[in-house]
């Protein structure tokens, strides 16, 4: 079987050889992402105090980017984290900037449309966590909706923006 060495621009190539390195799907800035906005601009067709729908792009990324990739514990049992993304919500506000109060709005709209798979709410003690199960979203259709193992586009519920 032949190799081929692929030329990188930049300093791609760097990149790919590090640690700390995921790949997403080019497809969700280009097609996902502007559907999503341009529905959200269709609910609310005034141009003053408008809620912000951009930051579910942020905030999508933020949560791939803590994504628990550990399968097996230490102790050799598969990981209950294993997939799951779970910073607290007062951190995702910080971090990004978003009024706590909207995080649930944006966890919404992001798991209607197939961004996120599932949350689920989970107690430790008399903390309680939630743990968000973060799509790649490897299958999306031309017209930018993520499409399901089973073909399927997840087509969401137009109600989920306001």
């Amino acid at each position: 079987m032949q190799t081929f060495n692929k030329l990188l621009p930049n300093n791609k190539n760097e990149l790919l050889e590090q640690t700390n390195y995921e790949m997403y799907n080019l497809d969700l800035m280009r097609k996902v992402f502007p559907r999503i906005i341009g529905e959200f601009d269709q609910i609310y067709k005034r141009k003053q105090r408008k809620p912000q729908i951009r930051d579910i792009i942020a905030l999508y990324f933020y949560l791939l980017s803590y994504v628990d990739g550990k399968h097996t514990l230490e102790s050799g049992e598969k990981s209950d984290r294993f997939g799951a993304s779970f910073p607290a919500r007062q951190k995702i506000a910080s971090d990004l900037g978003v009024a706590e109060k909207r995080i649930k709005q944006l966890v919404d709209i992001l798991l209607a449309n197939g961004l996120l798979l599932d949350v689920k709410d989970v107690w430790s003690g008399t903390n309680r966590y939630k743990w968000y199960f973060v799509s790649f979203c490897p299958r999306i259709s031309d017209d930018g909706y993520i499409v399901s193992e089973d073909g399927e586009k997840i087509v969401p519920d137009l109600s989920v923006y306001k």
